[in-house]
């Protein structure tokens, strides 16, 4: 018999520790010098265990020679359902970590050498715990072929009681595959975002308070960054709403400070301040004292704006922080390096509504009390709660910051969407967009309606996809999502995951 030739596996994850032991958690279809299946070397010992929550399974690896390894588990009953990682530095010793398993479920697994392979793998049965204690129970209505396969990133908590709130990531079959606990009364405005390198970001919360700072939070081992380590005063900073990792590794927060209007009256205002780990220390800050002593944002009383969302993005040789005024009808924006005014959009802003014609739009074509939004080029996409108009809506506008004017692209809503609160939009890599209607019974403006996120096609107008939670007492504030093919190596949700088990399914015949 002819040797089976196979490529030897590089996998981008891979860390030694002192010992030698290399763990790696993710999959690779690289090829390298093919290694012959009669080497000698075999599996001793696969040692399975599920240090972290349900959805992960640990394995460490014993072989009789020094050579990579991977393991492939299979879902019992869906063998589309293939799990594969691999750990790619020739060693005797390896620990194998296998995160996004479902929960309350049985899977085949097999290990074997790769480089130099092994004759016969090891195989064992691995059934997993259950899962998060009070994740909802949720109903797909719809899922046509064009959808996307992207894990959606939801936060879970009962209706106006937030002792109990949970992190998680649903795949496209609304099953949940990972789950963090938040802290107790942190409130559900969370932003829950994917940063890659096995890495979430949270910040936020409801009534402002200490606790809803925002954090990064790794697959496997908690809480690795805490914003707090930058902010001296953060034990009596009221952050709330919002909070996150930027693309460039800082960190900005959203919190709530006491200002003055011009009639010397005190009300609830908002301070951003961006954070970088790497100092540990604030590198800037944005008071909305200075908005009003500028004469860009009114006065008012008590919650008179409301921000909601806070973000920072490149423009060109610049980088603008963006703060969302809920209350107000406005988005504005700051030099993130300087802090001066560059525009605030939104009815009464800076900028002239126009259609897609060139015509001039009304004042009412602008957001009302928008909550998520996303910035990208010269692209808004804006989820617009449509505080007076009485329906809630998607839309899109292309901002030209030199002449002012805002073009609407587009618009989509649907029967019965009407959120006064609540809510995120996101561009997803197919140029879909993904909508979170947050739903909170408790003081919704459309009671008996329950909490969605869903996918359309704003060419078309089509809604591809849609999660939503089962119980109308179930609330969410935002959705996001993630790569299948960066977040859990699962070849049901990734073709290069498939392809590259396929490739080394002979090793585990």
């Amino acid at each position: 018999m002819l040797p089976l030739l196979l490529a030897c596996a590089a996998g981008p994850s891979e860390n030694k520790d002192d010992s030698g032991r290399v763990t790696d958690t993710s999959s690779s279809t690289s090829t390298s010098v093919p290694c012959e299946t009669d080497a000698g070397v075999t599996v001793v010992s696969a040692t399975p265990s599920t240090p972290w929550t349900s959805h992960e399974l640990a394995v460490d690896v014993a072989l009789s020679g020094s050579a990579d390894v991977a393991m492939r588990c299979v879902l019992d009953g869906d063998p589309d359902e293939v799990h594969l990682v691999e750990s790619s530095t020739a060693a005797t010793t390896h620990q194998l970590r296998l995160p996004g398993l479902l929960a309350d479920a049985t899977y085949d697994c097999a290990v074997a050498a790769v480089c130099p392979s092994s004759a016969e793998p090891l195989r064992f049965t691995h059934t997993t715990r259950s899962g998060a204690r009070a994740a909802p129970e949720v109903e797909i209505p719809v899922a046509e072929s064009g959808a996307g396969s992207e894990y959606i990133l939801m936060n879970a908590a009962e209706d106006c009681d937030w002792e109990l709130q949970y992190s998680l990531v649903f795949d496209r079959a609304g099953r949940v595959r990972w789950y963090y606990t938040l802290p107790e009364w942190v409130g559900p405005s969370i932003e829950f975002v994917y940063h890659g390198e096995n890495r979430f970001a949270w910040g936020g919360g409801w009534e402002p308070n200490s606790l809803a700072r925002p954090r990064l939070v790794d697959l496997y081992d908690g809480e690795v960054y805490d914003s707090a380590q930058g902010i001296p005063d953060y034990e009596q900073t009221q952050f709330h709403h919002d909070g996150k990792r930027v693309a460039d590794g800082r960190w900005v927060t959203l919190e709530e400070v006491t200002v003055r209007g011009p009639s010397g009256s005190a009300f609830r205002g908002f301070q951003t301040r961006i954070v970088d780990p790497e100092l540990d220390e604030v590198v800037m800050t944005y008071d909305s004292q200075r908005g009003i002593d500028e004469g860009h944002l009114p006065g008012g009383y008590d919650d008179a704006w409301h921000a909601n969302w806070v973000d920072v993005v490149t423009q060109g040789d610049h980088q603008e922080l963006l703060v969302n005024l809920c209350y107000e009808y406005l988005t504005l924006a700051v030099d993130a390096a300087s802090g001066d005014w560059l525009w605030g959009f939104g009815r009464g802003g800076d900028f002239r509504l126009l259609d897609t014609e060139g015509r001039s739009l009304p004042d009412s074509e602008f957001p009302q009390c928008q909550h998520g939004l996303q910035r990208v080029g010269d692209r808004l996409l804006v989820y617009d709660n449509g505080f007076e108009r009485g329906y809630s809506r998607a839309v899109e506008y292309t901002l030209d910051t030199t002449a002012m004017t805002a073009t609407q692209n587009w618009t989509w809503t649907e029967d019965d969407w009407y959120e006064t609160t609540l809510g995120s939009v996101d561009y997803l890599p197919s140029g879909h967009i993904l909508v979170g209607a947050g739903h909170a019974e408790c003081f919704s403006s459309n009671p008996g309606d329950r909490t969605t996120t869903l996918e359309f096609d704003p060419e078309s107008g089509e809604k591809l996809w849609e999660l939503r939670y089962a119980a109308v007492d179930e609330m969410a504030y935002r959705a996001d999502w993630a790569d299948p093919c960066e977040l859990f190596a699962n070849g049901k949700y990734c073709p290069e995951v498939a392809a590259r088990a396929a490739a080394l399914a002979p090793l585990f015949e």
